[in-house]
């Protein structure tokens, strides 16, 4: 098992995943994780972590589990998440925000993004 507490390095104003919700703007989460294989299931990796925030009523803690794939030679898709990313994901589409801060497409014939869910600049 891997035990992980994290604070102090982060920068606001930050969000929880992909839902929005926002983190309080002091700066003082602290993220715990524990990572472990699955005791019965050797093949079955668990990262259960918890994050303690001032905007939340009560810590929220979730488990996330990642299946090990028995192929010998697997194909893994690459997540790269470093700072100053200019990839967004927008739904099941991908773009790319531009020097100018608008979003452009990331390939050849795609679509805008449904602007409605975006807030107008004054």
């Amino acid at each position: 098992m891997l035990e992980v507490e994290t604070r102090g390095p982060f920068k606001g104003p930050r969000i929880y995943d992909g839902n929005g919700l926002p983190l309080h703007h002091d700066n003082q989460s602290v993220v715990r994780e524990r990572i472990h294989l699955d005791k019965a299931d050797p093949n079955l990796l668990h990262d259960e972590f918890t994050v303690i925030d001032h905007a939340l009523t009560r810590p929220w803690t979730v488990d996330k589990r990642y299946s090990r794939s028995t192929d010998p030679q697997p194909v893994w898709p690459e997540f790269v998440c470093g700072e100053e990313n200019l990839h967004i994901r927008v739904g099941k589409e991908e773009y790319f925000v531009s020097g100018d801060g608008f979003l452009m497409p990331a390939r050849k014939d795609q679509s805008s993004p449904d602007l409605r869910y975006f807030k107008k600049r004054q």
